[in-house]
């Protein structure tokens, strides 16, 4: 008899990480895209914002101050007597007062008497709010209320108020009126709105490239990584952080990577199965089959003593013969099991309540008449399972002959099945045949039913227990959501049974 547990349970690696991976949101790359861009929208907004903030307050403290303004406007003023004295300029000559202010950058000049315009050129903002328009109504309106119609007063001194813009110049051919404003804010408003739009677009430009970067250099480390694995190294993760197309792209290059190295698992524990099996087979196989041609032998070669004595020699080769066809038998079904390469048949959703009890009842009355105690506990309720009818009776065909091969008829074979909140689970045990212990099993039929059980998605154990052999069996019960509407009614209430010989 075995004496290693084993099971078909896999590995719950996978199974948790998918389900944390389903668990959290996905997020498609274009409605992250759309995120960004409208991130780096609002925060070129704000560079925008700032920038015209601090435009304005440099502004203000620079050029719109007082100390600023005057400074400006008295540098205009001593350039403009400094050309008159050099050139001897007139108020009247309008070439040359164009030539300078030509050289006065954001500047605007005016010069008027008590009469008309006399000279106006330069730079402005616009009409309606322009500084020079008002200071020149305010004046005028002053001026024309002091109108002399005598040339020596066309100038009034003592009624004229100097201040930064309005000034008193002396031309070449007389004093006039002379208002010089300069807008040196502007140059520097203009630079700014340049550096402002440039800031703003490279803002949006650099969020939007931070976020490309970002997306590239997830897109480069699972090249990287795939193409360690197409190297051979099976052993390195794929990792799938964020849950979108590049994630899931990264989950399923690391699925079929699990794939592929379960699948050369599976391929060495067949093989590694397949050679221990065909050694002990070869073993099991010529043991009888050297003892049985010994016997044909003596019969053939009329060896033996007495008719009795040939008797006993055909009977032992009758009985190796049927050793030899159990062996036989076995390794059928093993290969009938691990040798179908064809794809999985479609599991049914069925009661397991009504499924179960029928193929633990029909085994149960089989070894009660070969002489077996049974003792069954059955609890479970009105649940379904999926599973093939077909595999899940080869699967107890299997234990039970087990039983009837090695189990002692001392003590009564024990079957208890229950409902576990998430499976039906299924316990057999029996008590040990001491004559068994001496026969060496290949365990055959316990892989066997491991492989039907994987097939059917559930799970399978053996092990010794101090006297007793137990199996442990256990199927994934259908959600309750998943269930389909039954049209079979059961009272759900559990079932104790104990069959005696």
């Amino acid at each position: 008899m075995p004496t290693i547990r084993k099971s078909s349970r896999p590995s719950g690696e996978r199974g948790i990480r998918l389900s944390k991976r389903r668990k959290q949101k996905f997020i498609s790359l274009n409605f992250k895209m759309t995120i960004v861009v409208l991130i780096g929208i609002a925060l070129a907004l704000g560079m925008y914002l700032f920038c015209s903030w601090f435009t304005g307050y440099v502004t203000q403290i620079r050029y719109l101050s007082d100390e600023a303004v005057s400074q400006n406007v008295g540098e205009a003023y001593d350039s403009l007597e400094r050309f008159i004295r050099r050139g001897n300029v007139k108020a009247t000559d309008s070439k040359a007062l164009t030539r300078w202010i030509k050289d006065q950058d954001y500047t605007y000049f005016f010069v008027y008497d008590n009469y008309k315009t006399i000279f106006e050129a330069g730079w402005w903002v616009n009409a309606d709010s322009a500084a020079p328009d008002s200071a020149l109504k305010n004046e005028e309106s002053t001026l024309y209320e002091n109108v002399y119609t005598d040339e020596r007063h066309r100038i009034d001194e003592e009624t004229f108020t100097t201040d930064v813009n309005n000034r008193i110049i002396e031309f070449a051919d007389g004093k006039y009126y002379v208002f010089i404003d300069v807008y040196k804010e502007q140059h520097w408003q203009d630079i700014m709105e340049l550096v402002t739009l440039i800031l703003c677009f490279l803002t949006l430009l650099i969020t939007i490239l931070l976020y490309n970067g970002s997306t590239l250099k997830r897109v480069g480390r699972l090249a990287a990584e795939v193409r360690q694995v197409s190297d051979g190294k099976l052993d390195n993760t794929i990792h799938a952080i964020h849950n979108d197309e590049i994630g899931m792209l990264a989950a399923s290059v690391d699925d079929m990577r699990n794939s592929i190295i379960q699948k050369h698992q599976n391929e060495k524990e067949a093989w590694d199965a397949n050679t221990q099996l065909i050694t002990a087979m070869s073993h099991d196989i010529r043991t009888p089959l050297t003892s049985m041609i010994g016997y044909l032998d003596i019969i053939e070669g009329k060896k033996y003593d007495s008719e009795e004595q040939m008797e006993k020699y055909i009977h032992s080769c009758r009985e190796k013969a049927f050793q030899l066809k159990d062996l036989s038998d076995q390794l059928f079904r093993y290969f009938l099991v691990f040798g179908n390469h064809e794809s999985e048949k479609e599991l049914e959703s069925l009661d397991a309540s009504i499924l179960f009890q029928q193929l633990l009842a029909e085994h149960s009355a089989e070894i009660i008449s070969y002489g077996y105690k049974v003792d069954l506990l059955f609890t479970i309720p009105t649940v379904n399972v999926r599973t093939d009818i077909s595999n899940l009776k080869r699967l107890f065909d299997n234990i039970f002959s087990n039983i009837m091969k090695y189990a002692t008829k001392k003590k009564p074979v024990s079957i208890r099945a229950e409902f576990d909140g998430e499976g039906i689970e299924i316990e057999i045990r029996n008590g040990i045949w001491e004559q068994s212990r001496k026969v060496e099993s290949t365990h055959i039929g316990m892989k066997t039913c491991q492989r039907i059980c994987e097939d059917l998605k559930g799970e399978f154990s053996y092990e010794e227990v101090g006297d007793d052999f137990v199996v442990d069996i256990w199927f994934p019960a259908v959600p309750a959501e998943e269930e389909p509407e039954s049209e079979t009614a059961d009272d759900g209430n559990p079932i104790s049974e104990e069959h005696q010989n």
